[in-house]
């Protein structure tokens, strides 16, 4: 039997199915008669869908449309399927020039997720990081998203988060971080050795959406034995390179980005 709040959450759903191109509109004695509900369930839940914004309502003809939420949250699933479908091809080109490993790395909250990945000869490194939510201060596709976002955010991470280092388990010093993530933010990538994996290294850069915000990296990662100074000058332009393709193709509207100015 199932509990009072998931009957009302399944409810709520087929209310907010029923909002169509050709049925945008909805009154209460209408959705009571197509769901067959009483007229007093529909309005509660109508009532808790306006007040959250999923639904709005007219206030001439007291009915309701879908509301700005919807859009909202519409808007976040199709960048993500956007994301990945326009990132994959230049991974996988990333892929070929670097011999290396890439990831697809998405801001959730206070961490980072890895949605999409392209494996090279030592994909150990990244393997770990796909698919499971670490905290933006570890390793190269998480710092630079934490070090792109607003001061305040940052300064609030600093200062409450338990910032400890996922490869040894010690303790990371809040102000050394702090001037690592102002250097990845002047330079336009970040770049670790051990972080997350002994004898890794990582290389990565921002991804903006289409209002300027940076959600989202791109990184390669491999082998740190033998990654010279050269070779991560090297990698690091061609993954400034793809990060800034990937913007624009997403529609990120500016003329450059911070570190690094579009062609």
């Amino acid at each position: 039997m199932q509990s009072e709040g998931v009957q009302t959450v399944e409810r709520a759903l087929a209310i907010l199915n029923c909002f169509t191109n050709e049925d945008d509109i909805w009154g209460v004695t209408e959705l009571s008669k197509k769901l067959e509900l009483s007229k007093s369930v529909i309005h509660r839940i109508l009532v808790t869908l306006h007040r959250n914004g999923f639904v709005d309502k007219d206030v001439y003809t007291d009915k309701y449309r879908l509301g700005m939420k919807v859009i909202e949250l519409g808007k976040v699933a199709t960048n993500q399927l956007g994301l990945r479908k326009i990132a994959l091809p230049i991974m996988q080109e990333m892929g070929k020039l670097t011999g290396e490993s890439v990831l697809l790395t998405k801001k959730q909250g206070k961490m980072g997720l890895g949605i999409e990945i392209v494996e090279g000869p030592y994909s150990i490194a990244i393997r770990a990081a796909f698919g499971i939510g670490l905290p933006l201060h570890c390793g190269a596709s998480k710092k630079v998203l934490l070090a792109f976002q607003t001061q305040e955010f940052i300064d609030t991470y600093l200062q409450n988060e338990n910032l400890i280092r996922v490869s040894d388990k010690g303790t990371i010093d809040a102000n050394v971080l702090k001037e690592e993530l102002t250097r990845i933010r002047q330079e336009g990538v970040a770049v670790t050795a051990g972080d997350v994996d002994f004898g890794a290294y990582g290389v990565a850069a921002p991804i903006y959406d289409d209002n300027g915000n940076v959600f989202a990296s791109i990184s390669v990662s491999g082998r740190s034995f033998g990654f010279l100074e050269e070779r991560a000058e090297q990698i690091s332009l061609l993954v400034k390179k793809a990060a800034r393709e990937i913007s624009v193709k997403l529609g990120y509207p500016h003329h450059g980005v911070k570190g690094e100015e579009f062609d």
